[in-house]
């Protein structure tokens, strides 16, 4: 009986470790928050062993409810799942340059965006019936398996400062009206110095140039998302 369950249990090791492998093999994240605490077990309340910073890659190894298992340093840590993007093995393979990854998803970002060309202002809005400017930027990335902060002054602090002379699609553009720079309105880039964002009450999800009035001196910065 003893020989009996001690092999049960190694069946049952066996097939787990198997679940983590499969797991792992086909998911990677990417940090999205500034810093993201590591910690021993899934748990707020437990010991910080370490922190991951944006725009950093981990191995998934498990989901745990709204916590993912993690490679850290070859031991298994948790972290939040809503400071993770999970990226497949598909988005991570589908080029060997990193830039060019950035470039297609990026692209699918804006492809996403441009299907609500024409729905309305609505304050406060984030869904197809009526998007406000931020709740565009936040249902578009939604779908993408981010969740970015809801109000655009909250938006300047996801992902990560991007140059404007170094847009890509997908990236996510401040304005400011304030003198202090508090950030006002965002938009999602679209290439070719054009962005696409719900403007203001009376008028709908639209693409104009960056360069235009209120557009190009109001602009304070960029943040991408994916890495």
């Amino acid at each position: 009986m003893k020989k009996l369950i001690i092999s049960l249990c190694a069946v049952l090791f066996t097939a787990s470790l198997l679940t983590i492998s499969a797991f792992a093999a086909n998911n990677q994240g990417v940090v999205i928050a500034d810093v993201l605490n590591v910690r021993s077990q899934p748990q707020i309340a437990d010991n910080v062993v370490g922190a991951l910073y944006n725009g950093q890659r981990v191995d998934i190894l498990a989901n745990d409810g709204a916590w993912y298992q993690i490679n850290y340093n070859s031991i298994p840590a948790y972290v939040h799942s809503d400071y993770i993007l999970i990226r497949s093995a598909e988005l991570t393979s589908r080029d060997g340059n990193d830039a060019e990854k950035r470039g297609t998803i990026g692209e699918e970002v804006v492809e996403f965006a441009k299907q609500y060309i024409g729905t309305p202002y609505v304050y406060g809005g984030s869904s197809p019936s009526g998007f406000d400017c931020s709740g565009f930027v936040y249902y578009v990335y939604k779908n993408f398996g981010v969740t970015l902060n809801r109000v655009a002054a909250d938006q300047s602090k996801n992902g990560y400062v991007v140059d404007r002379s170094e847009l890509m699609p997908g990236d996510i553009l401040l304005f400011s009206r304030t003198l202090d720079g508090y950030i006002t309105h965002v938009g999602i880039y679209v290439g070719d110095n054009q962005f696409i964002h719900s403007p203001q009450t009376g008028k709908s999800v639209e693409i104009v140039s960056l360069s235009s009035g209120y557009y190009n001196y109001g602009y304070v910065g960029a943040r991408r998302i994916f890495n």
